[in-house]
């Protein structure tokens, strides 16, 4: 299916000479739930999302190109996943896709939906440091261990609406909400880790993204 989208988009850009390209800066805020896949130190986290995408217009409701994303979560603590331990999560992931926008183009505002295919890479990082008053089992020290710090790669999918409004011929500016789905993927575990009973976390996350447009047309 990737593979698909990324040749409509090579034979669209060689279709017409009359076609145009576009250029979108995307950024909002965004909501990410780690799922298992951060192990069972995270759910919900808040922070940042934002991207670029590529598009070249095949029709005038039809363009296809290319989406890069960057989802930059908050860290979150969490006092639940080691007894008398607080841990910290953190999170980044990217991914790259390839389009489908469909919505008019012509006229002054512009409603529209997307659809994208292609790969996240996804990087967990988890410490740990026993709350005050314990130590670690087999040192009885209580300093910060890090548990998970490594990265996976999946599939991703986006599915994305929203609406611009032309302000000129040349540039556009809208709102959008999107939703994103980072297939399931293996986060290694450290020695520290395993000696705690972590072997590995693994599971997909998605993540939900309200923001703002500002695109160029030429």
């Amino acid at each position: 299916m990737t593979a698909a989208l990324i040749l409509m988009t090579m034979l669209a850009t060689n279709s017409r000479a009359d076609e145009q390209t576009e250029i979108t800066f995307h950024a909002g805020r965004m909501t990410l739930n780690t799922g298992k896949a951060s192990a069972g130190g995270g759910g919900a986290m808040s922070g940042t999302a934002y991207g670029v995408r590529y598009l070249h217009s095949a029709t005038a409701f039809t363009a296809v190109g290319v989406d890069v994303d960057f989802l930059r979560p908050a860290t979150k603590n969490s006092d639940s996943l080691i007894a008398n331990a607080r841990t910290t999560l953190g999170v980044e992931s990217s991914s790259v896709l390839a389009v489908v926008r469909c919505g008019n183009t012509e006229e002054k505002i512009r409603p529209y939906g997307l659809f994208g295919m292609g790969v996240h890479f996804t990087t967990i990082h988890l410490e740990a440091a026993p709350q005050a008053g314990f130590g670690w089992s087999d040192t009885l020290t209580a300093e910060k261990r890090t548990l998970i710090s490594s990265g996976g790669t999946a599939m991703a999918i986006k599915i994305s609406g929203g609406a611009d409004y032309a302000v000129n011929e040349n540039f556009l500016a809208g709102l959008f909400l999107a939703f994103n789905h980072m297939g399931s993927a293996t986060y290694a575990a450290t020695d520290q880790a395993k000696s705690l009973g972590v072997q590995s976390a693994s599971g997909s996350m998605t993540a939900i993204t309200f923001g703002l447009n500002l695109t160029g047309r030429f």
